[in-house]
């Protein structure tokens, strides 16, 4: 069973009770939703899995591929880097302590949503560095010139330009 007004919120009351069940997961979290979690995407994130009841255990796995709107921390330009990661989770309705809390999935109310997951999961993906190609050579500090446009004339360019490779 959905929410109504938030597809992405699912029960997963019905699946604790069978095992052996299974719930097909096929959605996409939309563009509001996925800017709320900060990260703006040109192909919006798109899930595929599956809930299941492993003899009691319910068990999220699902794959996650989107195109993030990333920036080159360098050069400041767009950054294309396409995302497609397997993810698995225990889902729980409660936990014995608050250390437990990071290895499960929390669902106190028996419902779980999968657009919270997803944008948690794909943030935690991300690189820490975004470069909009490997050997990216940045902005002159100097001039403020692209680099990966047209070469710096300025002195301290070649400087900064070697701190970078080192």
């Amino acid at each position: 069973m959905q929410d109504k007004q938030n597809p992405c919120r699912i029960s997963v009351r019905s699946l604790l009770m069978r095992p052996d069940e299974v719930k097909e997961i096929d959605l996409t979290v939309d563009a509001e939703t996925a800017a709320l979690y900060g990260i703006p995407c040109r192909e919006l994130p798109k899930l595929e899995g599956k809930l299941e009841n492993k003899a009691g255990v319910l068990m999220l796995t699902y794959t996650l591929s989107c195109v993030p709107a990333l920036i080159c921390d360098r050069c400041l330009a767009p950054a294309e880097t396409p995302v497609r990661e397997e993810f698995s989770h225990v889902v729980v309705t409660e936990t014995a302590s608050e250390q437990n809390d990071a290895e499960y999935l929390l669902a106190p109310d028996a419902m779980l949503d999968l657009a919270e997951v997803a944008m948690t999961d794909l943030r935690l993906s991300l690189p820490t560095k975004t470069l909009c190609k490997p050997d990216c050579l940045g902005i002159c500090p100097v001039c403020g010139q692209n680099r990966n446009e047209q070469p710096c004339t300025c002195e301290s360019a070649d400087l900064t330009l070697d701190l970078q490779q080192s």
